[in-house]
């Protein structure tokens, strides 16, 4: 079986969080944080399902193992984004102090988005379903988005459940993040303009009803 290594440095939130340290708009000390928001051992998708302690530590082991020839073994892409998110730093350096913002923000409890605004990123990560959800609604052929909803539900029934439990769980989240902060839901409103208060009322009741009645 051929071995890769090197994937230590190419997936995985390591990874995403290094390429938002070498190109994004936003500081590293409010990415760090997003991530801490992100991170869930039970999250839906099992590429989030980390905790910061954990990549703080995978991190103090990539500073105490890095050499040169290794890091040569990755693809060119990824050793870039390294070297740029590192800057004027070694890398051994830079996995230090990243693992300490990753302990310091693990330490600290999730972020207020009035502090830590919410971002592109962190929206495809945690509510990636609530994304498109006029997709729904072609036009002509239903007379309103819970039409077009119940439609989808009883032509998926009766394996609906595989995803709507998911685009209910993160509705739910959504609806009530929006309800505790003025901050998330401004963002909100223009991150996932489909996913409007009204439109996530209506996914919830619809769903949770079909849920009740037929897998309950």
């Amino acid at each position: 079986m051929a071995l890769h290594p090197e994937g230590m440095f190419t997936g995985g939130p390591l990874a995403h969080l290094v390429g938002l340290a070498a190109g994004g708009p936003d500081p590293l000390e409010w990415e760090v944080p997003r991530l801490k928001r992100v991170l869930r051992l039970n999250h839906w998708d099992a590429a989030w399902r980390e905790a910061p302690q954990t990549l703080a530590s995978q991190l103090d082991y990539l500073s105490t193992a890095f050499s040169e020839e290794f890091f040569a073994t990755c693809p060119e892409p990824a050793r870039r984004t390294w070297r740029a998110a590192a800057g004027a730093k070694s890398l051994p350096v830079f996995m230090t102090e990243l693992a300490m913002l990753l302990r310091l923000a693990d330490r600290e409890g999730d972020a207020r988005y009035e502090d830590v605004p919410l971002a592109a990123w962190e929206v495809r990560a945690r509510f990636p379903l609530l994304l498109s959800l006029d997709d729904w609604a072609y036009d002509g052929e239903f007379s309103s988005y819970e039409e077009s909803l119940k439609a989808f539900v009883e032509a998926e029934h009766p394996f609906c459940s595989y995803e709507l439990i998911p685009r209910l769980t993160q509705a739910l989240e959504a609806r009530t993040l929006c309800a505790d902060s003025p901050a998330f839901a401004a963002s909100f409103r223009v991150l996932a303009p489909t996913a409007t208060p009204e439109t996530l009322d209506v996914l919830v009741c619809t769903t949770f009803t079909h849920l009740t009645e037929h897998h309950g």
